[in-house]
């Protein structure tokens, strides 16, 4: 179990669903962890039918992980957003998280919402090290137990 409580359950997984991540290319670094770490939860749960998909920001990943239901059981949207001296943090956060869940919706398939928006560069980097909060497999292990 996770300092916060989520437990990470392996049953009744269908390793056969075929998921999309929808990742930023802003904050590249930052989302790499997430993808890698996500990725490696996926394979160590023996789930291998899922692609990546890059994008140039977070505001694209509402468009992307739309286009990628089409054909996909769900998807994980991967991001990192740091605030700055605007409001331009709230905007996105706001309006991605908004878009994603709309989306969701829509499509009635799962998306796992891996938006990282933290105060500041530390904050991001707890959030996605694998040696710290892993939130790349804990998002990953989110959307797994939604396809159940």
């Amino acid at each position: 179990m996770n300092k916060d409580g989520f437990s990470f359950s392996t049953e009744n997984i269908n390793v056969d669903q075929k998921i999309t991540i929808v990742a930023s290319k802003w904050n590249a670094e930052l989302v790499q962890e997430l993808i890698k770490s996500g990725s490696a939860h996926l394979e160590a749960l023996g789930i291998s039918n899922f692609k990546i998909v890059y994008v140039p920001g977070a505001w694209e990943l509402v468009h992307a992980a739309q286009r990628e239901l089409a054909h996909a059981d769900g998807v994980i949207a991967f991001g990192v957003v740091i605030r700055g001296e605007t409001t331009h943090y709230e905007l996105i956060s706001e309006s991605v998280a908004q878009g994603l869940m709309q989306v969701s919706i829509n499509a009635e398939k799962p998306i796992a919402f891996g938006l990282i928006a933290s105060e500041n560069l530390h904050q991001a980097k707890e959030r996605v090290s694998p040696k710290k909060l892993n939130k790349g497999r804990e998002i990953a292990q989110s959307l797994v137990e939604m396809l159940r």
